[in-house]
């Protein structure tokens, strides 16, 4: 765990895009399309896994494993994975920063929302006094976003930049630390090291979902207006007590690199985005992950460009509008 700036951002970032070849690359040699998914047991990875099961006759797939999005999309950008999943608002920031490999990645198909979950002490935690001489301390419970002013906050995955990013619009003096993974996040925050924990995820996100009654964690809400491209859902964590609690929402994207639409890879990519049209209603009615049912419109990319023609499915599609 360690005070978050970019430059750690990036370090750690680069760090994972020159070993991921390793450990992905020599294994997966044979697969057709390298999909850049999640933790194991994130819901990326369960997308992935489902696509497998549907479209993998048609093109197979091979996970390679990372952090989340942010990761994701360095390693399309570094040529390590040729199709991934990503939230719209890092492909747009980190697009109009500079990268551009990310800025030309074009929308194989719009995905669900992820989820900002803010995991806070049900019971407080302290701020204040430190030191020899004994200060002044008192147990603050942080119930809302807005609470957060002066908070030290565990970023993990794709959080790291969406934390900046709130931070940067709203100027709450929050100090961010960088965790590898949610349970060294959480582990921090039961510890009293941080007041809060920032993670992504979709809905129900397996990290968050897990946690017991009695684990003395809570959701808190998020209560601001929603920026662009963002938007404000409201879901239930029963085992946390969040009960139609608003989240913070950003839309999700399979994404591509421009491929020739005529060479090998531009084939099993038109392939795969072919399935998942014709074969929507199976994966949204069929014993896959519930955010599937989030897609209204299998060809509305968000504003991004979109790879290759628009086929009308063979089955009758769903209704349109935005997820």
């Amino acid at each position: 765990m360690k005070t978050v700036t970019i430059k750690h951002i990036s370090i750690g970032i680069t760090l994972f895009a020159t070993t991921l070849v390793s450990t992905a690359q020599e294994a997966q040699a044979e697969c057709g399309l390298r999909v850049a998914t999640g933790p194991a047991n994130g819901v990326y990875t369960r997308l992935a896994r489902d696509l497998q099961k549907v479209c993998g006759n048609v093109a197979s797939l091979c996970q390679v494993p990372s952090t989340g999005g942010l990761q994701n999309l360095i390693a399309l950008s570094a040529s390590e994975a040729d199709i991934g999943f990503a939230q719209l608002d890092l492909v747009q920031k980190m697009g109009k920063e500079g990268d551009e490999n990310i800025k030309e990645l074009q929308a194989v198909a719009p995905m669900h929302v992820n989820l900002l979950h803010i995991v806070t002490q049900a019971a407080g935690s302290k701020i204040g006094g430190s030191g020899w001489i004994s200060l002044r301390s008192e147990t603050k419970v942080y119930r809302k976003f807005s609470d957060l002013k002066g908070a030290k906050v565990a970023l993990v995955g794709s959080a790291q930049l969406l934390g900046q990013s709130l931070e940067k619009q709203l100027g709450y003096g929050m100090q961010f630390v960088l965790a590898d993974t949610d349970e060294q996040a959480i582990t921090q925050l039961n510890a009293g090291n941080v007041q809060a924990v920032f993670t992504t995820g979709g809905w129900p996100y397996p990290p968050i979902g897990k946690h017991a009654s009695n684990s003395g964690l809570m959701l808190a809400e998020y209560d601001l207006a929603a920026p662009q491209p963002f938007a404000i859902v409201k879901r239930n964590y029963v085992n946390l007590g969040a009960h139609s609690l608003p989240f913070l929402a950003a839309p999700n994207l399979l994404v591509t690199r421009p491929f020739k639409p005529n060479g090998e890879k531009g084939k099993l990519v038109a392939a795969l985005q072919s399935c998942i049209l014709n074969h929507l209603d199976e994966l949204q009615e069929g014993s896959y992950h519930a955010v599937w049912k989030e897609i209204k419109n299998p060809t509305d990319t968000l504003g991004m460009s979109r790879y290759g023609k628009l086929l009308v499915p063979v089955a009758a599609g769903k209704s349109a509008g935005r997820s």
